[in-house]
């Protein structure tokens, strides 16, 4: 994971020291076993100022939605990261540590950025080195021990479509209220085989805060906190708004990818950015990136993922050969590789199973494809 970390006395330095290359677990995206194969997790590198301004700094860590870490007085923080605040969708994950290391705050993006999960990660880190150190969580959701709707939309790999709706379900869950959610099983898709993880299922409780039912056993006038459709264009969402307060979409797409060794990010999102302009996928629509094991510490891939907040997942050739299908053979490839085909197959092997959408795409020395998930598991 890559973090942007500044500080401002000799305690702050030591105290990124202390940080810097802490092993993580995934911050963003859902469970590894939703797509068969290993997620990617490493450790932090840290990207500090070096000579530039804190708003030249900002700027770059911002227009990426990288996470930023300031270690000083949160008031600093919030003066300078406040030109550069615009959506809880698209926002930086900011956290604030006290020079003397005992507070870890994330002040923006706690849920959908995964904030609030790498300010414990932190805190775990520095008590280990006798910092004595806890994170201050203040969302309203977590210290309520309520549902937090935007934290099961991100583990679950669903798009928010109408970003005002997530305050509107979370203040009724931290109210006490049952958050009501609807299935849109008959929408296409991955929703077709939509399943529910340790929940009844035909619209029993998941937890004692939330029920579960199906939107065709709903009746026409009826209304619910959410809906979770695969039928959320532009249009679709504005009718739905008068169904649910929000309405959350399964990212269908998962990209297969493979490429020279040393790619850097740029030349990887460049790619991505003409076949999201050709049509063959939609940027907003991709739930993880997939590859084979030997690019699993591809620094290129590696930030792709964490900048499009997805999982990175990698399978072994012997893993890739056995996926059933007809793929786009390549010597050389299987030469390098030991397996005919990284980006096909790979994509297709982690939409478990699914369709292949889009065939190999060759460019730059990077190959591309898309495959559709077949199923959605949620996880609460």
């Amino acid at each position: 994971m890559i973090a942007y970390v500044t500080w401002f006395t000799e305690q702050g330095r030591q105290i990124a020291d202390k940080i810097a290359g802490m092993p993580l677990h995934i911050i963003y995206g859902q469970c590894g076993e939703s797509y068969g194969g290993r997620i990617v997790t490493g450790g932090l590198t840290i990207r500090l100022r070096n000579g530039r301004t804190m708003h030249e700094w900002l700027s770059e860590a911002f227009a990426k939605g990288l996470p930023v870490i300031i270690i000083g007085a949160a008031g600093i923080a919030v003066r300078a990261i406040a030109p550069f605040v615009t959506s809880k969708i698209e926002d930086s994950p900011v956290i604030v540590i006290d020079d003397a290391g005992r507070y870890v705050i994330p002040v923006l993006a706690g849920h959908l950025g995964g904030a609030n999960e790498l300010a414990s990660h932190i805190a775990a880190r520095l008590t280990d080195t006798d910092c004595k150190s806890q994170p201050v969580i203040t969302t309203s959701t977590d210290v309520n021990n309520a549902f937090a709707i935007d934290v099961f939309a991100r583990r679950n790999g669903l798009r928010v479509c109408n970003a005002d709706g997530i305050r509107k379900v979370s203040g009724r869950a931290v109210g006490g209220s049952t958050i009501v959610m609807a299935i849109d099983r008959q929408s296409g898709g991955c929703m077709e085989e939509c399943d529910i993880e340790d929940s009844e299922k035909d619209g029993a409780v998941a937890a004692d805060m939330l029920r579960i039912t199906d939107l065709d056993e709903m009746s026409p006038d009826g209304h619910v906190d959410v809906l979770i459709t695969n039928d959320a264009d532009e249009e679709k969402v504005s009718l739905y708004k008068q169904k649910a307060d929000l309405i959350l979409a399964p990212k269908t797409d998962v990209l297969g990818i493979g490429c020279k060794k040393n790619k850097e990010y740029e030349g990887i999102q460049r790619r991505i950015e003409e076949a999201c302009a050709a049509g063959f996928v939609r940027e907003d629509n991709i739930c993880a990136l997939a590859s084979i094991d030997v690019k699993s510490d591809e620094a290129g891939l590696l930030e792709t993922a964490q900048i499009m907040r997805v999982p990175f997942v990698v399978f072994t050739a012997e893993e890739l050969r056995k996926v059933p299908g007809d793929y786009t053979p390549s010597q050389f490839v299987e030469n390098t590789t030991g397996v005919d085909n990284v980006c096909e197959r790979a994509a297709v092997a982690a939409s478990g199973g699914g369709r292949l959408a889009v065939r190999k795409q060759a460019g730059d020395g990077i190959t591309l494809a898309v495959a559709k998930r077949r199923s959605i598991k949620l996880r609460f």
